[in-house]
């Protein structure tokens, strides 16, 4: 009876071996703050792929609090190694991954941020798809952006709440009629 209790007991102390943190890379105090978020043997290996795709070691803390906050493990290594690897900063990431779209949305927003658009306007896209309001796709943003539309417009008309519906307007306008981000911006108003 007592070898069992002494048995069930010690099963629910895994042990945790940081020694791959260590070898990535990871500091001391990185791997402290790592241990205080209670990360288990599945996170280790997450959190390597991520480091050794070069997001930083507070970005991977962050990103293991995001996880948290929803109640789950980081299992995303590989997806925000493949985010940095598409120019996403670390900054990014971690605004991603508190809007839960790592995973579900890392496709579109490695291609968006492919085509040359900031950081600053994937992430206003980003805010409005989280929230299930009208945005545009990253396939629309290309076009924009290769129709010649500034980025400070494309940024705002994404802010503005402007849609894919709305981008062969835009395109038109610009090719047939020569408007200018100007003349667009007056015709899309702030909601």
């Amino acid at each position: 009876m007592l070898l069992a209790c002494v048995f069930s007991a010690c099963k629910g102390l895994d042990y945790v071996s940081t020694r791959p943190l260590d070898d990535t890379g990871f500091s001391y105090s990185a791997v402290q703050q790592l241990v205080a978020l209670d990360v288990d043997k599945t996170e280790v290996p997450e959190l390597v792929k991520a480091k050794n795709g070069d997001v930083s070691e507070q970005a991977c803390i962050e990103l293991v609090r995001a996880a948290r906050s929803r109640k789950q493990r980081f299992a995303s290594g590989a997806a925000v190694a493949g985010l940095h690897a598409a120019g996403v900063g670390d900054s990014a990431i971690v605004e991603l991954a508190k809007l839960d779209l790592i995973g579900s949305w890392t496709g579109e927003a490695q291609a968006i941020r492919l085509i040359g658009i900031s950081d600053r306007t994937l992430l206003a896209v980003a805010h409005r798809h989280a929230e299930n309001k009208p945005t545009f796709s990253g396939n629309s943003l290309g076009r924009l952006k290769n129709a010649g539309i500034g980025e400070a417009t494309i940024y705002e008309l994404a802010v503005r709440g402007i849609s894919d519906a709305d981008v062969d307007t835009i395109i038109t306008g610009r090719h047939k009629r020569g408007v200018t981000d100007a003349d667009i911006l007056r015709a899309y108003p702030p909601q």
